[in-house]
């Protein structure tokens, strides 16, 4: 009998693990189910391990989990090594030397100062967070960055322009070869990924902008890959992957009154907050449907994720709703067996099959387990993109250095109208009122970035940043 979904295999896994699994299917996120708020206002700590695994390298064994602080100690082995290379007149001379370059790599936290796009292969993962953080730079480096020869050779080169760098380069030691880590994570939405990869780039051209901004680039595309995938996901097969759907942010120095966009209910970070719970459920929904005859493994044997608009499209292309909506109602049903749910109303379209698989898993998991999940965007968010506004509630948040890194990043080399600054800030998830519009207009007249031909969107021009 003709078959779409493995109902088969999908029955196996419920009776054998007697719990809810994705099964083959690839991951989506690095969350996790018990949240430990690791990630909050402590992203920084995930970048030395996501470039290892782009660089495919690995800190020695005994480095590892080294603190930073042994890092300063006078007896090390890289402060050594410089202090070797260079003729002194005296002790205090070579002290002096000694306690610059601890200044010059360690700021006051003593956390290292990548100060050259190498040495982020030399950032240590903080070892209480090492499952953690180790997960989030496997997403990263899979869904972000993938197979990027670029982005590779931007962080494994050692072009540098002056003496003091050069002298740290030459002897600090050398990193060890590893394997590349199996494919754990997709993008699941390349417009976004790909914009990363276009920008960080575009950056690296800029060296000391980039060793500046490289982690709050990461950290905003990552904040909003996640709320857009919400989004996406909220929208079923109905779903627009070709470009980011409108959510609204606030300037963080403006006042925000609730009729304004970003505090609304559903173009505001309201509606991420009040769908966060639902994310562990589409996950599962969309790992069963990825088990299908369509749908060719990777070559580690998992499981690609299919959305429900490819799979839609892609069954209604070959002319086989009626096969995969059959698949699916024999699944609701097994599925509401197991969980002892009754009464539950059979599917009459694929679009209502989509809609009763998700509300069945959403009733037979954990409240507890969802909203914990879903609570690590907040978490992934907070203290940068997310702003408490009183009795408002939360709602999205940029900066003046987030605003300036993102103009830099749209409009790179040469000026570009008004207009199409605010079409690319929207091309990176980014929507302003007309509110926050004004305000970044009087900002960039400030700043003397604007050249204003009139008072017309397409008469004013915004001037490169760097």
């Amino acid at each position: 009998m003709e078959q779409i979904l493995k109902v088969d295999d999908l029955n196996k896994l419920l009776t054998t693990k007697n719990k809810h699994t994705v099964g083959d299917a690839i991951d989506v996120l690095p969350f996790l189910t018990k949240r430990t708020k690791a990630i909050k206002e402590n992203f920084n700590g995930v970048l030395g391990e996501y470039i290892r695994r782009v660089c495919e390298v690995e800190l020695a064994k005994n480095k590892r989990k080294e603190s930073v602080e042994e890092l300063l100690e006078s007896d090390n082995e890289l402060v050594s090594q410089i202090l070797k290379q260079v003729s002194f007149d005296d002790e205090n001379s070579k002290n002096d030397l000694e306690r610059f370059i601890g200044s010059f790599l360690f700021n006051e936290e003593n956390e290292i100062k990548p100060i050259h796009p190498y040495l982020f292969n030399y950032v240590p993962v903080p070892e209480k967070y090492d499952n953690e953080f180790n997960k989030y730079a496997q997403f990263l480096k899979d869904a972000f960055a993938g197979d990027s020869s670029a982005l590779k050779e931007t962080f494994n080169q050692k072009e540098h322009h002056d003496i003091l760098t050069e002298l740290i380069l030459e002897n600090i030691e050398s990193l060890k070869g590893s394997k590349p880590k199996e494919q754990n994570y997709q993008s699941m939405l390349p417009s976004i990924t790909g914009l990363y990869q276009e920008d960080l780039l575009y950056l690296s051209h800029h060296q000391e902008y980039f060793l500046q901004s490289f982690e709050l680039l990461t950290h905003f595309y990552m904040m909003t890959y996640v709320c857009q995938l919400i989004l996406k996901l909220e929208r079923f097969e109905s779903a627009d992957y070709s470009e980011p759907s409108p959510l609204y942010y606030a300037l963080d120095w403006e006042s925000v009154s609730k009729r304004r966009k970003p505090a609304d209910e559903l173009e505001g970070f309201k509606f991420i907050k009040g769908k966060s719970s639902n994310l562990f459920v589409h996950i599962h929904t969309l790992s069963h449907l990825s088990h299908n005859h369509l749908n060719a493994s990777l070559s580690n044997n998992k499981k690609p994720l299919m959305n429900y608009k490819e799979l839609y499209d892609l069954v209604t292309q070959e002319g086989q709703e009626r096969v995969l909506l059959s698949d699916l109602t024999k699944w609701v049903a097994n599925y509401s067996e197991w969980q002892n749910m009754k009464d539950t109303p059979e599917p009459q379209s694929l679009s209502e099959a989509f809609s009763s698989m998700f509300s069945c898993l959403k009733h037979g998991m954990s409240t507890t387990v969802c909203e914990k999940y879903g609570k690590n965007i907040e978490d992934l968010g907070s203290g940068r993109f997310i702003k408490s506004r009183g009795s408002l509630g939360h709602v999205l948040n940029i900066n003046h250095e987030m605003l300036l890194l993102l103009t830099a990043v749209s409009v790179k080399d040469n000026r570009i109208p008004l207009n199409q600054l605010f079409e690319e800030f929207e091309k990176r998830g980014v929507m302003f009122d007309r509110y926050s519009k004004k305000e970044i207009i009087a900002l960039f007249d400030s700043l003397n970035i604007l050249d204003k031909k009139s008072d017309s969107g397409d008469a004013q021009y915004v001037k490169p940043i760097l």
